[in-house]
């Protein structure tokens, strides 16, 4: 077996590390680990996944197999998927033609991509991690695998958050060998899948600009080519893909975009996520309205007198400007995919009318960049968002199906807020009096937070967990500018 040291060392000699001899393991265990996070997918995927979304992707397969793609998105037809991720639907739609699928292993049909994602992004994830220790490297690639909110939301729910995990993690591949063509054309296509993916934009722009800055001192032309490739390749494969879809009009396009982003869909301030915005209460300020035009019947939220729909963007536009400032002397891997992973929770924590998947393709590389930065910080926040992003799954899983909340308000009790306060109660736990302090701090006494919801708990501790990484990263930015190892150019 391999050695443990951080370079390459001699197969046959284990590495002390604080009095052990840890081995690294072999290929072997690398393929079993695989094996079994594939295995534990599949038996997942044979248990009845979110029954709305099976039933629309399905009946979008039929629909894409039996009439194509050319008038897929006509007015009087409920779509609100963009057109990258309807390609394999119609592949799997023309599959069920030849073999026609029962019910069942229809619905576990449309889970393998989402799976085949969870363990490509995985596969990519131990890849990019080759230069760090073999235990670091492994271990990351475990915490992936065995990542209950990825394992929740393909295997188990059928969604499709993970295809886009996959492909903003291989931009941040290919941008970090300095093959920002590649990125950038990797990028497009998760767009066309999951136009969320707008989110990090703005910063691998910047990224591949700040490494191909513009010429304005004049003598050549002022672009480099290098960001005219980034700007048409990704647009022409964007236009060939949707051109069946939109043939005779194109640009109806954006309108779709619109709907894939619940822009049209849910005007409301979170529809279910846990974010800055249910920081005020699922009920109080959540479902609330965002902006007056959406909303005829009802008042929508102002803050000074600006809607909250407003108000979000600004929060984001804040964000975003802070991440490109923290990072712009940052060099490497780290950096790139910590970036990106927080410029999507960024959109995810400020903008109106988000959903609670759309903070899942962060985890990935945010994974990656806290696994090479090697910041307690860092590793505490991802913990933390990732725990709060599964029970938030959980919550609304619960809520439509576990629990059938939805019809007889039998919500799962951690969702409630005197849950925490029986829990003590049970164990009898009266050291300094923490029974009476905690019941008084959530409010099940009184107090300040006789309010306070367990959606605004954790929508809370999401958003503090979020912020503790900016100036985590940017202490990290200050003080490694000096010792970052250059992108590799392979």
């Amino acid at each position: 077996m391999a050695s443990i040291d951080a370079q390459a060392a001699p197969a046959d000699k284990p590495l002390a590390i604080a009095s052990f001899n840890i081995r690294v393991p072999g290929i072997a265990v690398v393929i079993s680990i695989f094996g079994i996070a594939a295995i534990a997918r599949l038996l997942l995927a044979s248990l009845d996944g979110f029954g709305v979304d099976m039933g629309t992707f399905r009946g979008w397969s039929d629909r894409l197999a039996n009439d194509g793609p050319w008038n897929f998105y006509d007015q009087d037809f409920f779509s609100d998927y963009s057109p990258g991720y309807m390609y394999v639907l119609w592949l799997i739609g023309e599959l069920n033609q030849i073999f026609h699928f029962s019910n069942d292993q229809y619905e576990y049909i449309l889970k393998l991509p989402s799976i085949i994602a969870d363990l490509g992004g995985a596969y990519l994830l131990y890849r990019m991690l080759d230069k760090e220790k073999p235990w670091l490297q492994l271990g990351a690639t475990v915490l992936y695998l065995l990542f209950p909110a990825a394992l929740l939301v393909g295997a188990f729910w059928g969604q499709v958050d993970s295809i886009l995990s996959f492909f903003l993690l291989l931009s941040v591949y290919f941008i970090g060998r300095d093959r920002p063509v590649a990125g950038a054309v990797a990028f497009a296509i998760g767009f066309i899948i999951k136009p969320q993916a707008i989110a990090a934009l703005p910063f691998l722009a910047f990224w591949i600009i700040r490494r191909h800055p513009l010429n304005l001192k004049g003598g050549e032309f002022p672009i480099p080519r290098v960001l005219i490739e980034c700007t048409a390749y990704p647009l022409v494969v964007i236009f060939i893909l949707i051109l069946p879809f939109f043939t005779t009009a194109p640009w109806d396009l954006f309108a779709q975009l619109q709907s894939a982003t619940t822009v049209d869909n849910y005007e409301v301030n979170s529809f279910w996520a846990y974010n800055f915005w249910n920081a005020g209460g699922l009920s109080d300020l959540g479902f609330r309205c965002d902006l007056p035009s959406a909303c005829p019947d009802s008042e929508a939220t102002k803050w000074l007198g600006m809607p909250t729909r407003y108000w979000g963007f600004a929060f984001f536009g804040l964000a975003i400007a802070a991440i490109l400032y923290i990072f712009r002397n940052a060099k490497g891997y780290g950096f790139l995919a910590l970036g990106v992973g927080m410029s999507i929770m960024a959109f995810y924590m400020f903008t109106t009318r988000m959903h609670e998947r759309y903070v899942f393709p962060a985890f990935l590389p945010l994974l990656l960049g806290v696994a090479l930065l090697h910041s307690r910080v860092l590793w505490a926040a991802f913990i933390t968002t990732a725990t709060v992003h599964f029970l938030n799954l959980y919550h609304v899983f619960g809520y439509y199906y576990l629990f059938n909340a939805e019809e007889e308000g039998n919500y799962p009790r951690w969702t409630r807020v005197d849950w925490l306060y029986d829990k003590v109660l049970e164990a009898n736990v009266s050291f300094l009096g923490l029974d009476n302090i905690l019941g008084w701090a959530i409010g099940v006494g009184e107090g300040p937070g006789r309010h306070v919801e367990a959606v605004q708990l954790w929508s809370i501790i999401l958003l503090f967990s979020f912020l503790a990484m900016f100036p985590a990263a940017y202490f990290l930015a200050e003080t490694r500018r000096d010792r970052e190892k250059p992108l590799e150019g392979t």
